[in-house]
């Protein structure tokens, strides 16, 4: 737990875009959605696998059925095969986090989430931690991750950004305190930021960040709440209650 980082997550102003800035024409974690974010300056949040051949993949699900329409582990297939056999909706395929460096070339902040696959924590660290140190912005990143144990082997291979621990279900029931302060923030569900323990770390200067925004209750509870918000855009007339223009406009400094 770092007192001190509270501050400076909250110069996250704008929010952190869930999985991009994607839309009905832009996949969550695809370049395009990534780009969306990029043009309109708004930090966004990504998720990293390790393939098979230990290249990093940028997708949420370990299955890419969800995203590709095919059945596939991304642990369990090479690049080559991920690039030939599984596109996304747009017909681009899912990006490799190298790609996504070169697109953001530092220009806007970025949440890493580590997703950790059975027993590759460490070495999806020891892959991945020399890009992030390489990165030009790297002062104004995070890595967050719900495997503690991939979050403490990004320290051992020495990561020069803060580490977050992702809070959800499990963690609630089963996380002691020791576990809650091991880290350098702690990144919550966005109700969970409603609950004794948390409101407290936060009181004793823990930073707190929260996820996923999506409606307007969710946004007054993680804004009363926390450091910095994780919110999604939804490009849906029937889901009037998602963020959408509400959410841009209150995270918008320049409409505060």
């Amino acid at each position: 737990m770092d007192p001190k980082l509270a501050t400076k997550i909250s110069s996250l102003t704008r929010g952190v875009c869930h999985r991009g800035l994607h839309d009905l024409h832009r996949p969550e974690n695809s370049l395009g959605a990534f780009a969306n974010a990029i043009e309109q300056g708004l930090p966004f949040e990504c998720d990293v696998h390790l393939t098979k051949d230990h290249h990093l993949l940028v997708c949420h699900d370990s299955n890419l059925l969800r995203m590709c329409g095919k059945e596939g582990i991304i642990e369990e297939l090479t690049l080559e095969q991920i690039q030939k056999d599984y596109p996304l909706s747009d017909g681009s395929f899912p990006p490799e986090f190298g790609e996504v460096l070169r697109l953001n070339q530092g220009k806007v902040p970025m949440v890493i989430e580590l997703k950790a696959y059975q027993d590759n924590a460490a070495t999806l660290a020891s892959v991945i931690v020399p890009l992030i140190n390489e990165m030009p912005n790297v002062d104004e990143c995070y890595v967050i991750s719900f495997s503690a144990d991939a979050l403490r082997s990004a320290r051992l291979f020495g990561v020069k950004t803060p580490v977050g621990l992702l809070v959800g279900t499990e963690a609630v029931k089963h996380a002691d305190d020791a576990l809650l302060r091991e880290f350098d923030f702690l990144d919550v569900e966005v109700h969970y930021s409603l609950l004794p323990r948390f409101r407290k770390y936060r009181k004793e200067g823990g930073a707190l960040m929260c996820w996923t925004v999506k409606s307007r209750l969710t946004y007054h509870i993680g804004k009363a709440r926390c450091d910095a918000l994780t919110w999604e855009e939804v490009d849906s007339a029937k889901e009037k209650n998602k963020v959408n223009s509400f959410i841009r406009g209150k995270l918008d400094p320049r409409k505060n």
